[in-house]
């Protein structure tokens, strides 16, 4: 199937030359990669995937994220930063959670971002004292898509804001005027993770008061 849609305040129809079917199939295989091979991502690649990642939706049309693509000297200096994040207190609560192994993956994660070739660095703007991260996180998840429509992986890091003042200064930004939304690196998949299993009853479909009680 292949939609057809008008461009407001445009009088040409578009096609949009995507299949339903292979959209719902890429998002169903997107899978968060922590190991990677150090192949350098083609830069006109990068500048698809980063395209994309901007056309994303944001509240007022502010578009208030602001991507830092970091490669090379930069994202050397980004895994160095990411090795403080496994203290002790991670490290045990890391193991509670997800046992040696989880640990062991997340320790070689952190001490080089998993090889990846590009570390990416997520900012948004901060108006009137709030900072807009659900736009941000818009196009962060495009990116992600993105990365996996041209068959590479990725990995969106919350973790990194234990660090952000660190990461905030390597990359020149003022605290004050942006805030960080997440670091997310990508490369091509060292790994083949299974499908996790999507939580159950977390979507809820309402046509009256009766279908949410």
């Amino acid at each position: 199937m292949v939609f057809i849609y008008k461009m407001p305040f445009c009088g040409d129809i578009i096609p949009a030359m995507l299949e339903a079917e292979k959209f719902h199939e890429l998002c169903g295989l997107r899978r968060s990669i922590r190991a990677f091979k150090p192949d350098p991502i083609p830069p006109e690649t990068l500048k698809r995937i980063m395209d994309t990642a901007i056309s994303a939706p944001s509240s007022m049309n502010r578009q208030p994220w602001k991507f830092y693509v970091l490669q090379e000297e930069m994202r050397d200096r980004l895994a160095h930063l990411h090795s403080s994040i496994m203290t002790p207190e991670k490290v045990a609560s890391l193991r509670e959670r997800y046992g040696d192994e989880g640990v062991e993956i997340r320790k070689k994660l952190y001490r080089n971002l998993g090889s990846a070739p590009v570390g990416i660095v997520c900012f948004t703007d901060i108006n009137n004292g709030k900072p807009d991260k659900v736009s941000a996180a818009l196009a962060c998840e495009n990116l992600v898509l993105a990365a996996n429509a041209e068959g590479y992986g990725g990995l969106m890091m919350g973790s990194s804001l234990a660090i952000k003042d660190e990461i905030s200064y390597l990359c020149g930004v003022n605290l004050d005027e942006m805030d960080m939304v997440m670091c997310i690196v990508i490369g091509i998949p060292d790994e083949s993770p299974e499908p996790k299993e999507r939580r159950k009853g977390r979507v809820v479909y309402a046509s009256n008061p009766r279908d949410i009680r």
